[in-house]
This record gives C-alpha cells, structure tokens and sequence, in this order.
C-alpha cells in the first residue's frame, strides 16, 4: 500500500464516516424523522442509522469480522478481516478495491477462556491475526470470547525533525517510532547520510524520509541490517543538525474496540 493512498485514506475517514449512514440504511427505511400525530400534538421519532450487522465489531470507519480460530502447535490463532464502511465515492481516487482499505485496525485482544484469559497483538497495522499463548489442554472449542482492547489510528502528514550528524541523537519521528543519523559517507562529489529507523518494524515501514531542497537528489530504503535510510546531499558542506522530512503515515494507539462476534466462526 502506497504512503499516498494511506495518506488519501486518513484524510478522507472522518468525512466518509458522516456520510455512510446514507448508503447504508435498510431497504425501505427512510432517512428523515418519522412523523406521528396524536390529536393535536404531533411526535418526531428520528429512526437511526444501521452501521453494521450483529456479526461485525466497528471501530470508526472500519467493522471487524471474525474468520477462524485454529490450533498453531500450541498457540491458538484468530483470523479476521476488515472492511471499510465509508461510501464508494470516498475512494475513487485509489486505484485498488475499497475494501481492501481500512481506516483503523485492531492492536491488541484478550481471549477468555475456562479459568482465565490470555492477550495478543498483531504484528502491525497490515496483519490480521492474533496468536494467543494458552495453557495445555485448552484448544479452540474452549474460547468463550475474544474483545478488542485497542486500536490503530492512521495519522498522515509530514513531520519536520533535525538529526545531528556529529552526535547521532535518537529523535522521535512519529508516533512510537525513532531515528537517528547513523552515518555520513563523505565522496567525491558528495555526502550519503545514512538515517536509521526504530520502533515497531511495521509501523516504520509506512514512513519515508527524505531531503527538502535542492541539495537532496535522492533517497533510497534498506532493511538489510536494519530499517535504514540512504540520502544523496550534493552541497558543498553538510549542515549539522540536517533538517529532514518524515513523509507517510504514523500511527497512534487508542483504548477501546468491544466483543467479536464467534457465532459461526471456523474452528
């Protein structure tokens, strides 16, 4: 997924979120209030709108539903999906299916089962599933609930930080990620300033950074010994701070989420 996209997502979210209740009343249900009169006084009922069926958990403008439960050696894993309920038209601009996006995406469960409970996070914001550690003898059959604790919140935009070349400070460069200048390569005709990122590996890999200016002519990414950044500056000295931008989309981690519905749910 494109930082543009995820970008275009975020910002969109909260407007499409208004709006689905329009698209997504009942066949027949009507969308003004419901009027009815008793003698001579008249009664307004306003008739809400229907967001999601009983099988599906909501947050913001995103519904879980639930897909699987099945045995991983000793672990129990748990497999979802999620949908988008904004309207068609707040993605016409994407180039892939709009349900494949979500706005906000589960960070963490608690499985209850006989005698006790155990947790889970998934990996990131792109993985959907959970792997709960559990107590031998306890399979799938005995999971009496899963709810959602917390949830991922995409944050799009630009953050403006400067790194120091000279001392190699670690700088938060969004939420729950940070970087540092980890080394400077001085050539012929010009210095590669090599960023280095830390945090969630997931997360930081929704993020870019680069040069503003025309000193900057490139940026290139690299996971090989870490998360790490390599930009080409052609100026004739290398400033100390370097001023660089973090492009993408951070994420913030939000309480709350509620049940997932398990009727049905493979197990």
């Amino acid at each position: 997924m494109t930082f543009r996209r995820l970008a275009l997502l975020a910002a969109t979210g909260l407007a499409a979120g208004a709006a689905a209740a329009f698209f997504l009343l009942p066949a027949g249900a009507d969308s003004a209030a419901v009027t009815s009169t008793t003698g001579a006084a008249a009664t307004t009922t306003t008739t809400p709108p229907v967001w999601v069926n009983d099988h599906e958990t909501r947050l913001g403008s995103t519904v879980v539903v639930a897909t699987g439960l099945q045995m991983e050696g000793s672990r129990i894993l748990f497999t979802y999906d999620l949908f988008s309920i904004a309207p068609l038209e707040a993605f016409a601009a994407l180039e892939e299916p709009p349900e494949l996006f979500a706005g906000t995406v589960p960070a963490s469960f608690t499985l209850t089962y006989p005698g006790g409970t155990t947790t889970a996070r998934p990996l990131g914001p792109g993985q959907r599933a959970g792997r709960f550690e559990v107590p031998t003898g306890v399979t799938t059959a005995e999971v009496e609930a899963i709810t959602i604790d917390s949830y991922w919140v995409p944050v799009p935009g630009g953050y403006t930080v400067a790194l120091s070349p000279s001392s190699g400070a670690w700088v938060p460069v969004a939420p729950g990620v940070r970087a540092r200048i980890l080394q400077v390569v001085e050539q012929a005709e010009n210095y590669l300033v090599i960023v280095e990122l830390e945090g969630e590996a997931i997360i930081a890999n929704d993020l870019a950074i680069a040069g503003e200016g025309r000193d900057w002519q490139s940026s290139s990414y690299s996971q090989i010994g870490g998360l790490r950044w390599t930009l080409d500056f052609r100026g004739e000295v290398l400033p100390d701070p370097v001023v660089l931008t973090v492009r993408g989309v951070g994420w913030i981690e939000v309480p709350g989420g509620g049940p997932v519905d398990l009727e049905g749910v493979p197990r």
